[in-house]
């Protein structure tokens, strides 16, 4: 039966269902993804063969199964309006009218998100394991430290030190320094950018064109947020600055990794904005903390390429 995957419509999201994807796209040769215009730029950097829609709405007659690895009321409901027989997702935002296979979401977020991707591909017929995901862009530019200091999903997973950080790395290492994000933070990261020698803000790029720079890149930090994300699956080193959400539930999935977290009692607590203000939580981590930390990293990553 032909099958179409709905895929997350926030880019972090859809690196964690890649895993999930990978099965779907192995067993089923035939498999198409629907994807939000905003994201679909990755898929073809793992998958340059698979077939993707990007349209709000979709022939419902061309398929007769549509994996729901949105959460949405509005996903489900583009699906039932689409008329494919078989729908599949998560019984969540009052939505399981519009489905025909309901699937319960594991209640708590003490495991790691891309796990409620795979269970997910398994209701629709999955076995097997995920493959090793290969990125088919090549290195462009030179190295450098990469910096995702904003966060689309708002202002409580922003770290306000990696400016300060940047010219710290920069003292250590001698690299230039790269923030990359997206055209509406813009004027947000060239702030953060300006106090930091030799650094470039990157707000234009495609999302291969992202891929590439970052294959580049000798280390990434970030906040919580999508690219870092990219940045961990290309098997860049990659620190990541957790606050408002759980390094358990979204830590990025790579070889060399780590996550800073804060030890404040709210956190986490997986708001877009922090009821004090000022997220209290990112405060608690110092410069000196995270710079530790992608210094170590660094060693580490070099100290595995040796040997």
């Amino acid at each position: 039966m032909s099958l179409i995957v709905r895929t997350p419509n926030w880019l972090g999201d859809l690196v964690m269902s890649l895993p999930a994807i990978s099965i779907l796209a192995a067993e089923n040769p035939g498999t198409v993804l629907w994807s939000h215009p905003r994201v679909s730029g990755l898929i073809p950097v793992f998958f340059p063969a698979q077939k993707v829609y990007t349209a709000g709405r979709i022939r419902g007659k061309d398929f007769t199964r549509l994996l729901l690895l949105t959460d949405s009321f509005r996903s489900a409901l583009q699906g039932f309006l689409s008329g494919i027989p078989q729908r599949i997702g998560y019984r969540t935002d009052m939505r399981s009218l519009l489905l025909t296979q309901r699937i319960d979401r594991p209640p708590d977020r003490c495991h790691h998100h891309s796990a409620d991707y795979v269970n997910l591909a398994i209701a629709a017929g999955a076995s097997g394991k995920a493959a090793a995901l290969e990125p088919i862009v090549e290195p462009e530019g030179e190295p450098h430290t990469a910096y995702f200091a904003g966060a689309r999903y708002g202002s409580a997973k922003m770290w306000p030190r990696f400016g300060a950080l940047a010219r710290r790395i920069f003292e250590s290492t001698g690299l230039p320094s790269v923030f990359y994000g997206s055209p509406e933070e813009d004027s947000a990261l060239r702030i953060i950018a300006s106090g930091v020698p030799h650094a470039w803000v990157r707000t234009d790029l495609t999302l291969s064109g992202l891929a590439s720079c970052l294959l580049s890149a000798e280390l990434t930090a970030g906040n919580d947020s999508g690219g870092v994300h990219v940045s961990a699956l290309l098997g860049i080193p990659t620190v990541r600055v957790f606050g408002s959400t759980s390094p358990v539930w979204t830590a990025p999935m790579g070889k060399f990794t780590v996550a800073v977290s804060s030890e404040h009692e709210c956190s986490p607590c997986f708001k877009r904005e922090c009821p004090s203000g000022i997220p209290v939580c990112m405060n608690d981590i110092s410069t000196e903390e995270v710079f530790s930390e992608c210094m170590g990293l660094i060693k580490r990553a070099a100290g595995s390429n040796v040997q």
